[in-house]
């Protein structure tokens, strides 16, 4: 039981936030590929391989960052640092769930196929860029943000064109921006850790870097909109988007406490979800 309980925390089952984000930029690309309607076939797939990859994730970055995690407060608990579970045993976890994604691909065209493949290869070194890049969370975005929209899309059109790649774009910036949030939690710790985090290099102008960030992913969205021809949802939404994260980029000027930095990263997932309401409005579909 203790083993059990101690799986569920490596892969955060008990904190969904992390698939959910993962799998809005996927709905972002599902919807603008099959105009407003999806297969549910493919939202099931989208949405199951969100959590498959989001827990082999964790589970990679828990065995390469074990000994950080010991010096971090908010992580020294967790299964691998605490002794609750075994390195092997999490490396299990983790080939479990790889070998869980992979099945999925069947399902997939083979470009979309070779998207995946770039994307997991990105999640599994993910965990060594905070070692010595200045941005890891630049670096996150490939896979959390950017990785499943371009597969939604070569798999709804059959091949990579610019609004697919924009949209793409778009969920890399916006998986930037809502981690350096999340990484606010960490800030006194990676310091002392020796840590590198966009947080730590930013400093004082963290609020202009979360707005840049946001700014940059409404722009890459917008224009995968307007190459579409989406000109009466969609543009609002965008401006509802970088609205709410120009909010959050003022909150964190004003000086947002390390101890609210959490909820303001999970409202990321209500602001993502703006965005594929104004795709969704775009066509005259029913649900």
């Amino acid at each position: 039981m203790k083993t059990g309980t101690a799986v569920l925390d490596l892969i955060r089952f008990r904190r969904p936030i992390g698939s959910v984000l993962l799998f809005i930029p996927a709905l972002w690309g599902l919807l603008a590929a099959w105009n407003g309607s999806p297969p549910f076939g493919m939202l099931l797939l989208f949405a199951v391989g969100s959590f498959f990859m989001r827990s082999a994730g964790c589970a990679i970055n828990d065995i390469l960052d074990r000994k950080i995690d010991l010096e971090v407060s908010r992580t020294k608990e967790r299964p691998i640092p605490s002794g609750r579970l075994s390195v092997f045993s999490a490396w299990a976890v983790f080939g479990v769930f790889v070998l869980l994604s992979v099945s999925l691909l069947a399902f997939l065209n083979p470009l979309s196929r070779l998207i995946a493949v770039f994307g997991f290869a990105t999640t599994a070194i993910y965990p060594l860029m905070k070692r010595f890049m200045p941005i890891p969370q630049l670096f996150m975005g490939i896979p959390f943000g950017m990785t499943a929209p371009l597969m939604a899309w070569a798999q709804g059109r059959g091949h990579l064109d610019w609004p697919g790649i924009a949209i793409g774009l778009g969920g890399l910036f916006w998986a930037t921006a809502y981690d350096l949030v999340y990484a606010i939690a960490d800030r006194e710790d990676d310091i002392r850790a020796g840590v590198c985090s966009g947080v730590v290099t930013f400093g004082k102008r963290l609020w202009l870097a979360v707005f840049l960030f946001g700014t940059a992913s409404a722009c890459f969205l917008w224009s995968a909109g307007a190459s579409i021809g989406f000109d009466r949802f969609f543009p609002w939404a965008v401006a509802v988007f970088l609205g709410l994260i120009g909010w959050q980029s003022w909150k964190i000027r004003c000086g947002l406490p390390a101890g609210k930095a959490i909820p303001y990263f999970q409202a990321h997932a209500w602001i993502g979800l703006v965005v594929a309401a104004g795709i969704w409005g775009e066509f005259p579909v029913l649900v």
